[in-house]
């Protein structure tokens, strides 16, 4: 039987709506117009539900994919997160930070605090937030990514390493500045921080100062360099509260 134009219309738009929301396209053009002009109501409908199936299968399996391509220590999320002493910037609510609009502004979110404050924590879970949108995100404590930059420089793949980073919507650099970074270190560093200015949202959690970064790198013009990218479209979060960690330790009463 004959459909009416306006039906068939209505029936495509759904099918590419659904390919659309679901990250992949499943079908050609030409396959789903077949469809939408010649199946039943009943035929559109178990074909309409076993497409949304497939799409969500394959949407799991991509979020799952890019949890473990991000190489989190941990899956942690923010059930049960407690956010007292957390302080945000002017004009970044917690709410701003949580809605991910960070990523597209190509913002870099400082989050800086004592130890055991929350720090890692908040960026891993900012981090599993992005793959559950299908970002590709990469986390990295930052002295295990200069000894891959290291390594990369050595064997002449530097820019294959460099292009790897570069294919990510957000990257995590955990405890910078930790560790003191010889010149060499910092020159690798300022790659990265110069690669995502203004093109992928950095993340760093840190307890070093702004005034201390040239001891940290080694190189006062080089910390300069990597500051003025940061702080441009830098959004410095403090937490200033117990450290987690010596709250709930075992040797509480001890200390």
């Amino acid at each position: 039987m004959a459909r009416l134009p306006q039906k068939v219309d209505a029936r495509y738009e759904r099918l590419k709506r659904a390919g659309r929301g679901g990250g992949s396209i499943l079908l050609s053009k030409a396959t789903m117009r077949y469809v939408a002009e010649t199946a039943t109501d009943g035929q559109f409908a178990f074909f309409e539900d076993a497409l949304a199936g497939e799409y969500a299968l394959r949407r799991q399996s991509r979020i799952a994919r890019l949890k473990r391509q991000a190489n989190f220590p941990s899956q942690k999320g923010f059930d049960g997160f407690e956010w007292l002493g957390i302080v945000f910037p002017r004009g970044f609510t917690r709410d701003d930070m949580l809605s991910l609009a960070f990523i597209d502004a190509h913002e870099d979110p400082v989050l800086f605090g004592g130890s055991g404050n929350g720090k890692t924590h908040t960026a891993i879970a900012l981090g599993l937030l992005a793959c559950g949108e299908g970002r590709k995100v990469a986390f990295w404590s930052t002295a295990e990514l200069v000894s891959e930059l290291r390594r990369a420089n050595k064997e002449g793949t530097t820019r294959d390493a460099l292009r790897r980073l570069g294919r990510c919507d957000l990257i995590i650099l955990d405890e910078w500045g930790y560790l003191p970074t010889d010149p060499d270190g910092a020159r690798l560093l300022f790659r990265v921080v110069s690669m995502c200015y203004e093109r992928i949202a950095l993340i760093l959690t840190t307890n070093i100062e702004f005034s201390r970064w040239g001891e940290i790198f080694a190189d006062d013009d080089m910390a300069k360099a990597m500051m003025d990218r940061i702080v441009h479209h830098g959004r410095l979060v403090t937490y200033d509260r117990e450290s987690y960690r010596v709250k709930h330790a075992l040797m509480r009463g001890e200390l």
